[in-house]
């Protein structure tokens, strides 16, 4: 994470004397200097009635999902190019052109979880007027494995073996296996590309990659449509007039390209622009002097930073054994409750994060019925206690572990960014309370994540705790508590660096992606969660937010932490 508190302080104070001094907004000879290109391609001033004018540090390569994998492109795509379903403000799967998402009980999914049937909506259209339908599904499928044409992937559309189209409405997706992600497929988020392409404006034709309408669509199914594209300087969109939800409230959305964090903030200040979308959590206590001229909107996300401990065996795949002590749950527990997290939110984030109970945070795969457990140093000296570890002369438990004499005292990796090292400090002095020795090492981003042929102490498993920030969705699988992950020699290429390998845990998994109904992979999930949880297999810290910042006049409708600001743009509106 970048730390941009400094610069935009310095901002801040710009804007904040600028908005005592007069009500109208600073004229532009008092803004920070932007590129010369910024600054000599000027995007042209709108009419600010029912407009709203965005600001973004980078232009999208192209504004066709399966051709691109930047953010900022996909984000236009969300307003332009709409898939089957959506994910809303409550992590759920909605329809978008479907009807309905697909279920075990509206029979969408075969028992054998192999078919997926989609229904579409009645009269969708193109923005040119011509129908929407099964057929441009099917298009879009083989188009993406047409080998003539070159996506960013083809992950999960390779594993389809067929789609029929018995009808202009339906769409029948059969698989060569079942695969629990097929909701990924054909559907549009901030986190996937799935939305579906015209097939009359694109049939018979190849290399798409480099096709001027894949960079700059003009035929479209979201609720805007780009009416001009000034390179290096702005995008401007205006209503698709048939948007199947009827016309948006705006009349119009521009984004201008900003050379950095900083020109954005200072034309949001200004008034020249109306939301910029990309701030971070450490942004959030300097937005909220911007008040009431500017508001500030903090977005949980499922990202989430998180200390695990080394649980490795040599007994079960790995090279080396982890410490001793750490293969206790009642240690591990202890250090999870003797960590006062929910201060460190408050004393990092100003409380504008929160501490997660499980590594499924702020999803609908979230196991809802897990309790929170805050700081307890009683508590988790008690445990201590239980586990036959006693302060010695220095204030550090020790006690016999597997025949041996062994000290509460641990090395602990992360990277070197301050914030990390901070918060690393603070959770030192926590833990020294308890009696456990808590050792920071903070290590370049090469060298932490480097490789097990690099010799790399994570990939090794010569570390005893490290700490780094994780995530698992839209779709909720990973394979970092696999047995078959595990990293040693004959698997350096393995990804569970906890090096913990479980035969019940693994079951859970495999069953998991045995599941095409996503209701039944819940309750699996679920039950994964509480494994992880009731064995305090990792000490989740905090989740990580998304940061908006947007003028008092622009009105953003809800916001949603798999989809972002942009899945609902057709109720945004302005004052």
């Amino acid at each position: 994470m970048k730390n941009k508190s400094l610069p935009l302080f310095f901002n801040i104070i710009f804007i904040l004397v600028t908005l005592a001094a007069c009500a109208a907004p600073a004229p532009a000879k008092n803004l920070p200097p932007t590129s010369p290109t910024a600054a000599a391609t000027r995007a042209p001033t709108l009419s600010k009635t029912k407009t709203v004018i965005g600001a973004w540090i980078q232009e999208p390569d192209n504004i066709t999902p399966y051709y691109t994998s930047m953010n900022y492109a996909l984000w236009v795509a969300q307003l332009t190019l709409i898939g089957l379903a959506e994910w809303d403000d409550k992590g759920n799967l909605v329809p978008e052109l479907a009807e309905v998402i697909p279920s075990s009980e509206n029979s969408g999914i075969s028992p054998d979880g192999l078919t997926i049937t989609w229904k579409l909506k009645k009269g969708l259209k193109w923005s040119d007027g011509q129908p929407l339908t099964s057929k441009d599904v099917k298009f879009t499928w083989e188009s993406i494995l047409d080998s003539k044409n070159k996506p960013v992937s083809v992950e999960g559309y390779n594993k389809i073996e067929k789609i029929d189209t018995p009808d202009d409405l339906t769409v029948v997706i059969t698989f060569k296996e079942v695969y629990p992600a097929w909701y990924l497929l054909f559907t549009q988020g901030a986190h996937n590309a799935g939305a579906i392409l015209p097939e009359h404006v694109f049939k018979s034709k190849t290399g798409l990659e480099a096709h001027p309408e894949i960079r700059q669509p003009k035929v479209v199914s979201g609720p805007f449509m780009i009416s001009e594209w000034k390179v290096n300087t702005s995008i401007t969109l205006s209503p698709n007039p048939n948007f199947y939800k009827g016309k948006p409230r705006l009349e119009r959305i521009q984004i201008r390209f900003m050379p950095t964090p900083e020109a954005a903030l200072a034309a949001l200040g200004s008034g020249d622009v109306d939301w910029y979308p990309d701030f971070t959590e450490a942004d959030v206590t300097l937005l909220q002097k911007l008040e009431p001229k500017i508001h500030s909107k903090v977005l949980p996300t499922p990202d989430y930073e998180h200390y695990f401990f080394n649980l490795g065996s040599t007994k079960s795949g790995s090279d080396y054994d982890g410490p001793c002590p750490l293969q206790d749950v009642k240690v591990r527990k202890a250090i999870l409750l003797g960590i006062n997290r929910v201060a460190i939110v408050e004393r990092i984030y100003g409380g504008k994060a929160a501490v997660p109970i499980t590594q499924w945070a702020n999803s609908s795969w979230t196991n809802t019925d897990l309790k929170f457990e805050g700081y307890d140093p009683a508590g988790a000296s008690r445990l201590l206690d239980e586990a036959g570890y006693r302060a010695g002369g220095d204030g550090i438990r020790s006690g016999m572990c597997g025949g041996k004499e062994s000290k509460l005292s641990f090395n602990f990796e992360t990277v070197t960014t301050p914030l990390r090292q901070e918060i690393a400090r603070v959770v030192q002095s926590d833990l020294k309370k308890i009696g456990v020795e808590f050792k920071p090492k903070f290590i370049t981003y090469g060298d932490f994540f480097g490789t097990y042929t690099e010799g790399a102490n994570i990939a090794t498993g010569k570390f005893d705790l490290a700490g780094y920030t994780s995530g698992y969705y839209p779709d909720p699988y990973t394979d970092v508590w696999r047995c078959s992950s595990v990293i040693n020699k004959a698997n350096p290429l393995g990804t569970n660096h906890t090096h913990y390998c479980n035969p019940s845990l693994d079951a859970l998994f495999n069953t998991a992606q045995a599941q095409a109904d996503p209701a039944a992979r819940k309750r699996t999930f679920d039950v994964i969660q509480k494994y992880i949880y009731d064995n305090a297999l990792v000490v989740p810290l905090y989740t990580h937010s998304s940061v908006v910042a947007y003028s008092d006049r622009f009105t953003p409708a809800p916001f949603s932490f798999l989809s972002g600001m942009n899945w609902n743009a057709e109720m945004w509106d302005a004052k």
